[in-house]
């Protein structure tokens, strides 16, 4: 049975937050960054799994032990956040690193460089399509 989604909003509000502050304040593992970002919180249709995205500063190995401790700590940050969240049934927390961040800057540097290359290509900087019309007609 699916849950409303007025529900199912609220929820997911709740759940980012008080995990984000659970992973600040409380989670204490070496291989955990101080600094971890809980970009969003997915829920499934009936409210019984949430797949938490988290985006973390380091190297590709760094990232991944810290998303493997984060999943081994999520028996832990389930039963500290379902004492500060009422629900009937607190979902499963799965952990999954958000790499949106390095899309959008691997995105910006390809633009970056088709600028660069349009640039070039006109010889003083300004696109083709700005060049003054030469005075031969």
């Amino acid at each position: 049975m699916a849950v409303p989604k007025f529900h199912v909003e609220r929820l997911r509000g709740m759940l980012h937050r008080e995990i984000g502050l659970v992973i600040s304040q409380e989670v204490r593992d070496p291989r955990i960054p101080a600094i971890v970002t809980i970009t969003e919180v997915k829920l499934a249709k009936d409210a019984r799994n949430a797949t938490v995205y988290a985006s973390i500063m380091g190297s590709g190995d760094e990232k991944q032990d810290a998303i493997d401790a984060l999943n081994k700590a999520a028996p832990f940050i389930k039963r500290t956040v379902a004492s500060r969240v009422t629900t009937k049934n607190f979902p499963h927390l799965i952990f999954k690193l958000d790499t949106s961040i390095e899309y959008g800057q691997h995105i910006n540097e390809l633009f970056r460089g088709i600028k660069d290359d349009l640039a070039a290509t006109t010889g003083n900087g300004q696109s083709a399509e700005h060049q003054p019309e030469s005075a031969e007609r």
